[in-house]
């Protein structure tokens, strides 16, 4: 009878290690997503920045501004 006892013992630190292991490994994938989604975040931004920097050294004529505006506000009429 000892021997079960101590079988199913030895049996419940086993699953309990493996247990352990299994969150480890989730904890550790789900940290390595998160940190993946915030870095493609960050390089959005910054091509949003360089972007927006190419946009504002163009030189856009006073017919191209105007174009713009009526597009915009045709699409807002819709």
């Amino acid at each position: 009878m000892g021997f079960g006892l101590a079988l199913i013992g030895k049996f419940k630190v086993w699953a309990y290690a493996a247990g352990a292991v299994v969150v480890a490994l989730g904890v550790a994938y789900f940290r390595g997503r998160s940190a993946e989604a915030a870095a493609e975040h960050e390089r959005e931004l910054n091509e949003y920045v360089e972007t927006r920097k190419r946009i504002d050294r163009a030189s856009v004529g006073d017919d191209s501004r105007e174009w713009l505006r009526k597009r915009q506000q045709s699409k807002r009429d819709m």
